[in-house]
C-alpha cells in the first residue's frame, strides 16, 4: 500500500475520512480539475476536495444532505461546487471527472451500472476511491491499484487507475 502525507485541510472542518484523505494525497490539488463525489454524507469528502482548488460535482439522494453540503462550503466556493439530489441507482450517468469518490454506493446490491458510468465518466489517467464488497474486488481486474485496505472483515477501501 502506497500513502502519502495527507493533505492540510482546514480544521473548521469535519476530519477528512481515511479513503478521501488517501485520494488526496495522491491526487493533489484540483488545478481546473474536476471530483465527483457520490454519496456526500456530511460533506467532509466535497469540502476537503473543494479546499484543494476542486471542482465538486456532490451526488445524494438526501435534498437536505446536498443543502447541508452547501453551506458547510462556505461562499468562495460555490462556483465550484454542483450538487445532485439523485439516487445512485437512478442516476443516468456521471460527469467527466479526474476523480470519482464513492464510500459506499458501491456496496449495494444492483450496483453494477452505477460502476459502468464510473468507468465511462472518468477521464485519462482518473483516479476511483471506492469502498468494494470482497465480492466486487474484480472489477478492479486490470487496474492500477495505488492504495488499499481492508475496512471490515469484507470490505476494502481502494484507490486506483485504469492501466
Amino acid at each position: 500500500m502506497r500513502n502519502e502525507r495527507p493533505p492540510t485541510v482546514s480544521p473548521r472542518r469535519t476530519a477528512v475520512p481515511p479513503l478521501c484523505s488517501t485520494a488526496l494525497a495522491l491526487v493533489g490539488p484540483g488545478k481546473g480539475r474536476t471530483a465527483v463525489v457520490v454519496g456526500c454524507a456530511a460533506g467532509a469528502e466535497a469540502t476537503a476536495l473543494l479546499e484543494l482548488g476542486w471542482t465538486v460535482i456532490g451526488i445524494d439522494e438526501d435534498p437536505a444532505t446536498c443543502d447541508a453540503v452547501r453551506a458547510r462550503a462556505g461562499t468562495e466556493a460555490l462556483d465550484r461546487l454542483t450538487l445532485v439530489a439523485e439516487s445512485p441507482p437512478q442516476l443516468s450517468g456521471l460527469p467527466d471527472a479526474d476523480l470519482v469518490h464513492v464510500r459506499s454506493a458501491l456496496l449495494r446490491s444492483g450496483s453494477e451500472q452505477l460502476w459502468a458510468h464510473i468507468q465511462a465518466a472518468l477521464r485519462p489517467d482518473g483516479l476511483v476511491a471506492v469502498r468494494l464488497g470482497e465480492s466486487n474486488v474484480s472489477r478492479l481486474r486490470g487496474w492500477e491499484t495505488l492504495s488499499e485496505r481492508w475496512v471490515a472483515p469484507h470490505v476494502l477501501e481502494v484507490v486506483a487507475r485504469r492501466r
